[in-house]
């Protein structure tokens, strides 16, 4: 294809007696044509790019059938260029140049059109990539699959890969090269890659079994042999996860597939136990009491499982009685669980006071021995 470009531009500036151009025949109308078919072509292209488009995606928008909306978003950009390509090729055909000119002229051009008519089309299925996941999540009921925002992702990375590599091939084709023989020869050095990137394939697997299995999904909470945080994207090779720190962690889904991982997200309640000191002051009646009323005000949350409450007199601690206080929330919500266990808090003060009991802290007693 550059061969036959550098050819065909040899051929024009290879003629040099134009002088006389102006006296071919109906040289002012094709000159006026084409002048008006670019000024022409502009003007359609700004309106499809300001009004036409605009105006189609957002009547489809308000419409029942989200498919048609999303390809009409995706080429609402590359429509623009696509007028204004073929509007300026078609105003080429009017130029008012000798024959031995204009006929390789509009060969360069119709190879570069054929470029960027398949550029273009790439360019608006890519942005359209959005339909694949959509048509799969509308099928999912007569698969019996599901489709959650971390495989649609995957799902959209898949098909865009599939659309460049289909586009690059054409483009090969257009530019003379023997795609056939490309292909037959890629096997071969596909074969020696793939030896060498053999982790590349793994992590890549990994990921798909990420995705089929969904052991976690985009904006849960995970805990790993290599960190802890938000998942905040899941692609062929790595995941990648926010930590606390505002760090993004790029994990190898080879290693999140062969270890354990936590997902804090899935947890539908959460557990409080803890040790509640009380000082040895306190009597019997008066420990028993507290007991009762912890017991009580716990069972009249609604936030908390009344068959999970543990309230026990586990033992004598070093400076302390210790009560044994366990329950589950009915949230995996870690923020609403530290709202839950701040509110308990409160009113255990509140229930310590009210039975004449103080909370123990670590003490030590000095017995000084008179003789």
């Amino acid at each position: 294809m550059l061969e036959e470009i550098q050819s065909r531009v040899a051929e024009i500036s290879e003629i040099n007696n134009i002088s006389n151009i102006t006296e071919t025949p109906d040289f002012w109308l094709r000159l006026l044509l084409c002048v008006g078919g670019f000024f022409i072509a502009y003007l359609f292209s700004r309106l499809v790019r300001y009004k036409l488009m605009p105006a189609l995606v957002k009547k489809l928008k308000s419409g029942k059938n989200k498919g048609f909306y999303l390809i009409a978003n995706g080429f609402s950009k590359p429509a623009p260029v696509f007028v204004w390509t073929v509007s300026f090729y078609l105003a080429c055909l009017f130029l008012p140049l000798p024959t031995q000119i204009l006929q390789p002229l509009l060969s360069v051009l119709h190879k570069l059109l054929n470029l960027t008519l398949i550029c273009l089309f790439a360019w608006g299925l890519i942005n359209s990539s959005d339909v694949g996941p959509l048509l799969f999540h509308d099928m999912r009921d007569r698969l019996d699959l599901e489709m959650d925002t971390t495989a649609s992702n995957f799902l959209n990375k898949i098909i865009k890969g599939v659309i460049l590599v289909f586009a690059g091939l054409m483009i090969l084709q257009e530019l003379g090269v023997q795609v056939d023989s490309l292909i037959a020869s890629l096997g071969l050095v596909g074969l020696t890659v793939s030896l060498a990137a053999k982790d590349y394939a793994t992590n890549f697997f990994g990921g798909l079994v990420v995705i089929m299995e969904k052991p976690f999904s985009i904006g849960d909470w995970i805990l790993c042999p290599d960190g802890e945080g938000e998942v905040v994207d899941i692609s062929f090779r790595s995941t990648r996860i926010r930590q606390q720190n505002n760090t993004v962690l790029v994990i190898p889904n080879s290693t999140l597939v062969n270890n354990a991982v936590t997902n804090y997200t899935e947890i539908e309640k959460r557990l409080a136990k803890f040790i509640l000191g009380i000082a040895y002051q306190a009597t019997k009646e008066q420990l028993d009491h507290l007991m009762q009323d912890i017991r009580s005000m716990l069972a009249s949350r609604d936030d908390v499982h009344e068959d999970s409450i543990r309230v026990r007199f586990t033992g004598f601690g070093a400076s302390s009685l210790d009560l044994l206080v366990q329950f589950y929330t009915k949230t995996g919500d870690y923020g609403e669980f530290l709202a839950i266990q701040e509110a308990v808090n409160f009113e255990l003060l509140g229930l310590v006071q009210k039975n004449g009991c103080s909370f123990a802290f670590p003490s030590t007693s000095v017995y000084i021995e008179q003789t």
